[in-house]
Order: structure tokens, then C-alpha cells, then sequence
């Protein structure tokens, strides 16, 4: 009996020693957008985001770059780097939390418009031991063009 109790035991010790599988490199999926389109009069876009990171060290920066439908397949991919939203402090447990992108008017629109025309953009995280996140492609957001 005693062994029995005593395997039980022991199990219960290494499940609750499980380490999460996600590991050392952050991973980012897309949420949603906080609005259906763009239109003239749009001042602000978010963009929901959920990070997962094994360690914890999610804070270092976010980097986002804009697509344009109109501006075709061969147009640059220029990435801006912004501060990673506050998540808590995490450091050395695995973390999973939702994050908001706010974008301002000047970081979206274009200043010519094709009526089918919409924005996408690309997106990957880097945590403070510098690893980086698979490269995310958010869904087309469009312009409704009057």
C-alpha cells in the first residue's frame, strides 16, 4: 500500500514539475480588428493580438509593417518598431495574454485610394533575449471609398 501511495505521489510531483510547451520563441496570432473598414473619417485602428512566450520576457518591441492592396506585390516592407503594450511582469513563467496595436490615422491611410483598395499588414514580436517571432499577415482590412 505504501508503494502505491508512494508512486502517486511521485507522479503528482513531476505533472506538477511540467514545463508548458511553448517555449523560448514568442508566438503571435491575430485576434481581430477593432473596426470593419477604413473609412475618409477613421482616426484610429486596433489591432488585437494574443502572445505567447515560455519565458515570460515579452517586453521588448513589436514590429509592424502596412500593406497596401494598391501599391501591388513589389512594394517595400518597412517596419516600424513600437514599445510591446504592457502585459505584467512575467519574467521566467510561461505567459499568455491579448495585446492591442493602436494605430493613428498617419500610420494607415494613403492619400490616393483605388475604390477596391485595402491594407493588411505584417507583423512579428522580439522578446529580451532576442528571439523573434514567426512573421504574422493580418487579414485584408478595406477602405470604403465614397
Amino acid at each position: 500500500m505504501k508503494k502505491i501511495l508512494f508512486l502517486f505521489l511521485l507522479a503528482g510531483v513531476f505533472y506538477a514539475c511540467k514545463k508548458d510547451k511553448i517555449g523560448t520563441k514568442p508566438i503571435l496570432s491575430f485576434k481581430g480588428y477593432s473596426l470593419d473598414s477604413v473609412v475618409a473619417s477613421t482616426q484610429q485602428v486596433g489591432i488585437s493580438l494574443n502572445v505567447e512566450d515560455g519565458d515570460g520576457d515579452i517586453e521588448d518591441s513589436l514590429w509592424i509593417a502596412p500593406l497596401f492592396d494598391s501599391r501591388g506585390p513589389a512594394q517595400d516592407t518597412l517596419f516600424d518598431k513600437k514599445k510591446m503594450p504592457g502585459i505584467g511582469a512575467n519574467r521566467g513563467n510561461s505567459v499568455k495574454a491579448e495585446v492591442v496595436i493602436s494605430l493613428i490615422s498617419t500610420e494607415f491611410k494613403l492619400e490616393q485610394r483605388t475604390v477596391d483598395d485595402s491594407i493588411h499588414w505584417v507583423i512579428f514580436v522580439r522578446d529580451n533575449s532576442g528571439n523573434i517571432s514567426d512573421t504574422i499577415a493580418t487579414p485584408k482590412l478595406p477602405y470604403n471609398v465614397p
